[in-house]
């Protein structure tokens, strides 16, 4: 018998696995259905007009929820998250291709865009923690797989929208992030990821990276309020961040350097290393999407910084 392909919006009890029936939650969802009717609509005749799509939210259909709930942008209502959640997938067709998409119906799916010191790699998946922060993920991995850091996304126009960095909690999180610092020679891991989120922006050929606003933040309800443990207006500005008329923090196109000759002679060897890592990442970037980096030339410009260098 052939297996049905259709989708169709997710109910309560495949969002929400083991809340009780008939209480607030519920009645939340409820609402939330009834009222984008026409979104839930447009989003399946969406997702039903492409293999592609059909197999990646036949596989983990709850993640269609963000379309009534939240997804990147606070501001966003259900008319601009069913545009902003479609023009992602169409952007992320074109980019990583289907080829890509196809095999990340599977979560277990990574893609290892670079190698870079002491067994760390970083990899590209679909964002596995919270897709209201995007379907997409860049993360810092040792080498049996477990995650070291993150940051979520999502393509919003010509841009590469982060809307979250995550890094280790609990009692060992600042010796993690030590230890990590060490092996990326004194490379910091929330660095690093912001310098990989602005060269993959390259080469993606996008008009570059961006940042999520504080306020904007989805987690920032009232409830969630706590779970959010920085401040990203202070975060995106250490790295030279300006915040435009769109409510983003734009991050510049090319991550800033040191000049080797204005380094002091006992750390010029560790910064040598750091950006021979770097140039290495961007190379194999290019390498495992195929594709040409727009913007990045073969000797990366070095520039003043505009506070936080790498």
């Amino acid at each position: 018998m052939k297996q049905n392909r259709t989708f169709t919006f997710p109910d309560f009890r495949t969002v929400y696995s083991y809340a009780p029936l008939y209480r607030l939650q519920h009645l939340k969802y409820t609402l939330r259905k009834f009222f984008g009717k026409k979104e839930i609509y447009a989003f399946e005749q969406f997702v039903n007009a492409s293999p592609i799509r059909q197999g990646l939210f036949l596989h983990c259909p709850q993640n269609a929820y963000p379309l009534l709930r939240e997804f990147v942008d606070r501001r966003f209502n259900c008319k601009r998250r069913l545009d902003a959640m479609t023009a992602d997938f169409l952007m992320a067709e074109k980019l990583f291709g289907t080829d890509i998409l196809h095999q990340m119906e599977d979560y277990r799916f990574h893609l290892v865009l670079a190698h870079l010191s002491d067994g760390i790699s970083l990899w590209l998946n679909r964002n596995d923690n919270c897709v209201e922060e995007g379907a997409w993920s860049l993360s810092l991995r040792d080498e049996a797989g477990n995650r070291l850091y993150m940051a979520t996304f999502a393509f919003v126009g010509t841009h590469l929208l982060t809307a979250s960095v995550q890094g280790p909690a609990g009692e060992e999180a600042k010796d993690t992030v030590r230890r990590i610092t060490k092996q990326l020679h004194g490379l910091r891991p929330q660095q690093l990821m912001v310098t990989a989120l602005q060269y993959f922006a390259a080469v993606l050929g996008l008009d570059g990276a961006m940042g999520i606003a504080q306020k904007h933040q989805v987690k920032l309800r009232w409830k969630l309020k706590k779970r959010v443990k920085m401040n990203y207006d202070a975060f995106w500005q250490e790295y030279g961040a300006s915040l435009e008329r769109d409510g983003y923090w734009h991050l510049p196109q090319t991550p800033a350097r040191k000049d080797l000759a204005d380094i002091e002679s006992k750390k010029r060897s560790m910064y040598r290393k750091r950006y021979e890592m770097l140039d290495n990442m961007v190379a194999e970037m290019k390498d495992s999407l195929k594709t040409e980096a727009r913007g990045i030339s073969d000797g990366i410009q070095t520039e003043k910084p505009p506070r936080r260098t790498a």
